[in-house]
């Protein structure tokens, strides 16, 4: 009986070794860099390959040369061009559209502020500049390329303006009903048919917070203005546009109490011309893996505190700071793909040490307080319909990552199958597989691929630069730095700083199981 238990048991072992999802790292390439080298930055250029790009540090006659590579989808070198960039041109921002790389940057030392944008054939490297008049100077946020025109948000006065650029006509124009209404800019989304939808903030008439979604032709005419009307002793912070049909759109983002910065959960509206608008809210306290980042004795006290306030017939009041990123089609349906965070401080050493970093802020234990960045606690996925219902949901914890910037870390891939989340960390990249509210697989931690057989990233080095984006298809890439040692391999240094760029594949077998289930099989 114990024998047949056992092999029993190892059959299942067997069958989730087998099960386990592979992630695959088949091309790496590496530029060595010197002592004081910067990191490369990397632009996806979707199946056609990935741009990296720097500038070098080496001036002539008033210009810095900066360094322009592209690669292949093999990572393999197509082209590498070297070009002079007038040094009064500050760097702004950059996109991808139609084979084309596009590179915006402002003139600091004109009176007006033009705008220069340099765009890049990815075939050649070859270039064009254009010259954006910007009719106010503004301080830019979002810049975005759709077919023949460029559109560039920003503030101008504390004041939000998104201009239009024609690349046929080089004319600029203000885009209309966006500045002068001291709102806040969400986000600019091109979308499928190239209009442009303008997400902004805005107050209702008893002054809670809200979102109004503006929207405009290809060539930058007024169509519409909506501003959604939240429920009663509510306000929307925060959102991200979707285009659903022509006629209609889902705006998901993030809701809390009426002035609130906090959010209590998320929100799903669609909104159409002819039928107004469809909002549905979700309290995290209704989500069934949102808390699941905890550790289990913290998941068990929120559990049981929800459980008590649902009793006494109370609403569950959460307040978490979190940023949706992404609104994922799939299929018929949708996913959102969002973080939370909180903002982390530290004590000034002056007056005392790591432990007075919860002091009190009066009499003699007074401790000034530095901000110290943003330290993420997870990921949120919801699978949500077209009608805003929502499908399921699930969550990712996110380990060590504090930063000074509010970007994406965890992105995801999505099939029919099973959804990969993933990010990048010490040259590690993290993972866990779900299918819905299911976990498919737990958290994987798989090393970043080096060059040689013999390659070791030394110990002591706290070069931690780097991260991992979406490419195409099913493909990420993750970038960074490395300090590497080889001590056997014929021909390869003994030490030597790298920047590195791997594709990134995952594959998971046809027949997959929850793990959880499997663990619990006879």
């Amino acid at each position: 009986m114990k024998i047949r238990h056992f092999i029993s048991a190892l059959l299942v072992l067997v069958c989730i070794t087998g099960l386990r999802a592979q992630m695959h790292q088949p091309n790496r390439y590496e530029i060595e860099l010197g002592m004081f080298d910067d990191s490369y930055e990397v632009l996806s250029g979707d199946e056609n390959g990935v741009l990296l790009y720097k500038p070098l540090g080496i001036y002539l006659q008033g210009s810095e040369l900066w360094q322009f590579v592209m690669l292949d989808t093999t990572l393999q070198k197509i082209w590498k061009k070297e070009y002079y960039i007038d040094r009064d041109l500050q760097f702004r921002g950059y996109d991808y559209f139609d084979t084309n790389y596009y590179f915006l940057f402002r003139n600091e030392n004109s009176s007006t502020r033009d705008l220069q944008l340099f765009q890049m054939s990815i075939f050649t490297g070859d270039t064009l500049r254009y010259i954006v008049h910007n009719l106010v100077p503004l301080e830019l946020r979002e810049f975005e390329v759709t077919e023949g025109a460029a559109v560039i948000g920003g503030y101008y006065n504390m004041d939000p303006v998104v201009i239009h650029y024609d690349f046929k006509s080089r004319k600029t124009k203000v885009l209309p009903g966006i500045f002068g209404n001291r709102v806040e800019l969400v986000q600019l989304k091109i979308n499928e048919d190239n209009s442009i939808s303008v997400l902004v903030s805005a107050r209702t008439i008893d002054k809670r917070n809200t979102l109004a979604l503006k929207t405009y032709t290809p060539e930058g005419e007024f169509i519409n203005s909506f501003t959604f009307a939240p429920k009663t002793n509510l306000g929307l912070i925060f959102g991200r546009v979707e285009n659903v049909s022509n006629n209609r759109i889902l705006v998901s983002g993030t809701y809390g109490a009426k002035r609130s910065e906090y959010s209590r959960g998320l929100f799903i509206a669609s909104y159409a011309i002819d039928q107004g608008q469809d909002v549905k809210y979700y309290n995290y306290a209704d989500f069934d893996n949102f808390f699941k980042y905890m550790k289990a004795r913290q998941q068990n006290r929120v559990a049981n505190r929800i459980a008590r306030k649902k009793i006494k017939g109370k609403n569950v009041k959460f307040h978490y700071r979190l940023l949706v990123h992404q609104i994922i089609p799939d299929g018929e349906n949708y996913i959102l793909l969002g973080e939370a965070f909180y903002p982390k401080y530290t004590s000034n050493s002056t007056y005392g040490g790591a432990d007075a970093v919860r002091g009190s802020f009066g009499g003699s234990n007074y401790m000034p307080m530095n901000f110290a960045g943003y330290r993420y606690t997870h990921a949120v996925v919801m699978g949500f319909n077209k009608q805003g219902k929502m499908l399921w949901d699930n969550s990712f914890e996110i380990e060590d990552i504090v930063t000074y910037d509010l970007n994406q870390y965890v992105h995801a891939d999505v099939t029919d199958k099973r959804i990969v989340l993933l990010y990048l960390y010490n040259d590690e990249i993290r993972s866990k597989i779900i299918k819905g509210s299911d976990v498919v697989e737990g958290k994987s931690f798989d090393n970043v691929r080096l060059k040689f057989e013999d390659d070791v990233v030394a110990k002591k080095s706290t070069i931690n630069i780097g991260g991992l984006e979406k490419w195409y298809g099913h493909t990420f890439y993750a970038f960074g730095v490395q300090k590497i040692k080889n001590m056997k391999d014929q021909g390869v240094k003994l030490n030597r700083k790298v920047f590195y760029i791997n594709k990134v594949v995952y594959s998971i077998p046809d027949s997959e199981v929850s793990l959880s289930k499997s663990k619990s099989m006879p």
